[in-house]
């Protein structure tokens, strides 16, 4: 017994051993997460009361060390923002407060912020930041009466401010300057004065006489090439002109000298960067600079830019994430619904996709009735709505459709034949012609040509490119057959032999099958 009683107690002293052991091994991890927790807190809590006492150096430094150990926090931010606005260097408050409601707050303390920002831009009247901030403080406290009428009165005027973009690349913020005129005569007095050459380049470029421009500007880098403005203005021209490498090239020497607190040169440069890269289809590098832009100022120009890109790569679900996320802006929600129907139509919602591009162009209507000179933003969907027009055979309507946008370099030869094609069946057979010409290894617009030159006439030109869309495409010999265009020479022996033999290929009693329709051409892409 007195064995059994000591082997028991020895176990009793084990277990009592391990629980105490587990015990003690939770108090240390409490102990060490209070600990941890009380010193992250620390830099807060000695910021606040630097801040209370209006010590606000001190202040800033403790509350951005707290910052550097706590990047999800926006606490601290809030109150930085109130340190520079007590300071009035209301940039940087306004940068503090939009850096906390993108972390982590109490619903109060966003609601504060939100307010400071929509405050502070309805003030600059710059209405799009209002509706867009506001927009999101009404998501989240949908109650805010005065937030509402500020959005509501933001919007009227909004509206009655905007004006369709001309060009789709950054929009700079212009003062008001000379004419080109009254600034030549100035020049002419006192060649050597920089300020009069910098005005004048910015006055070519508003007027679009971008080579003049360019010719000021490229002298005044050379001669200062540290000077932000001219190589940023420099830089912008250059997309313009679409010199596409010569501009990131020069932008990329002036982005990282840019100081943060300049908040709006950076964003453009970056933008414009994103623009170039853009336009030579690096879709990549384009996001990459799209993102830096939105980083550097939350605007919905990245936002469309990113949206085009997703859909340019077939990306269509991100498209339509990033789109909705820019219409919560409430600016430009034509060119972004624009993209969303685009994206419908990729994913195979053709009738709702084309009904919102129709809605679309019916508003550009209103406004331009005659429909001319569309700013290069909407060309992809007036360009996918004229093609849809071209092949339901609403030739005039997409002859007038086509004539509004101008497309880039990777659109021209698609633009061209269905260009050509609404012109043959306008019957303007001569400039159908002078667009096909230009489209080369392509059967269908080869097969055009025979029908235009068909049309005027000349059959020894059909016959010849009759051959060559056939060399492409040999199913376009049975089309040939059946052709209506080319009734008018099958009563000539060597036209019918032509077709029969293929151009002497094959022995004409061979009889041809499955013939293609007309119908099957309007579904063909110019390939």
């Amino acid at each position: 017994m007195p064995g059994r009683y000591r082997q028991n107690l020895r176990r009793s002293y084990v277990t009592d051993f391990l629980n105490l052991a587990k015990l003690l091994s939770g108090v240390a991890v409490l102990c060490f997460f209070f600990t941890s927790s009380a010193l992250l807190s620390a830099d807060l809590k000695d910021g606040k009361k630097a801040y209370s006492r209006k010590d606000y150096t001190e202040a800033l430094k403790q509350f951005q060390k707290y910052n550097d150990n706590n990047p999800s926090s926006g606490e601290a931010w809030m109150y930085m923002g109130y340190i520079y606005e007590s300071r009035k260097d209301y940039t940087k408050s306004i940068q503090a407060f939009k850096k906390a409601v993108t972390l982590n707050l109490p619903k109060k303390d966003l609601v504060n912020c939100y307010t400071k920002i929509i405050l502070y831009y309805n003030y600059h009247r710059e209405y799009g930041e209002v509706i867009a901030y506001a927009n999101r403080l009404l998501k989240i406290a949908p109650d805010l009466n005065h937030i509402q009428k500020i959005r509501a009165a933001a919007e009227e005027k909004h509206s009655g401010a905007s004006r369709p973009q001309k060009i789709p690349l950054p929009q700079e913020v212009e003062e008001e300057q000379e004419t080109v005129s009254s600034l030549e005569k100035k020049l002419n007095k006192d060649p050597n004065n920089k300020n009069i050459k910098w005005q004048l380049s910015l006055a070519y470029y508003n007027e679009k006489e971008f080579r003049k421009s360019e010719t000021i500007l490229a002298e005044l880098v050379k001669d200062e090439p540290e000077n932000l403005e001219y190589g940023y203005k420099y830089g912008a021209l250059l997309v313009r002109l679409g010199k596409y490498d010569d501009a990131l090239a020069t932008l990329a020497k002036i982005e990282p000298k840019i100081p943060s607190e300049k908040e709006k040169l950076l964003y453009f440069t970056h933008l414009t960067q994103a623009a170039a890269f853009h336009k030579k289809r690096n879709f990549e590098e384009a996001t990459k600079y799209y993102r830096k832009a939105y980083a550097n100022k939350q605007t919905v120009l990245p936002l469309i830019g990113i949206t085009k890109i997703k859909w340019q790569v077939k990306d269509c679900e991100n498209a339509i994430k990033t789109a909705e996320k820019a219409l919560e802006f409430g600016e430009k929600t034509r060119e972004i619904k624009m993209y969303v129907a685009l994206c419908k139509i990729q994913g195979g919602k053709k009738e709702e996709g084309y009904d919102t591009l129709k809605e679309i162009a019916s508003a550009i209507e209103k406004e331009n009735p005659k429909f001319q000179n569309l700013p290069e933003v909407y060309n992809d969907g007036i360009l996918k709505l004229a093609r849809y027009y071209t092949n339901t055979g609403d030739y005039e309507k997409a002859l007038r459709y086509f004539k509004s946008v101008e497309p880039d370099e990777e659109e021209e030869r698609e633009y061209r034949f269905y260009l050509g094609k609404a012109y043959y069946y306008t019957g303007s057979v001569e400039k159908a012609i002078t667009l096909l010409e230009k489209i080369e290894n392509s059967a269908n617009a080869f097969y055009l040509l025979a029908k235009c030159q068909a049309r005027l006439g000349n059959m020894d030109a059909t016959m010849s490119y009759i051959k060559k869309a056939a060399d492409l495409n040999s199913s376009l010999w049975i089309s040939a057959i059946k052709e209506k265009e080319f009734i008018k020479f099958k009563e000539n022996e060597p036209f019918r032999q032509f077709l029969e033999t293929r151009s002497g290929t094959r022995s004409p009693k061979n009889e041809p099958e499955n013939p293609r329709s007309e119908e099957s051409e309007k579904d063909d892409s110019d390939r």
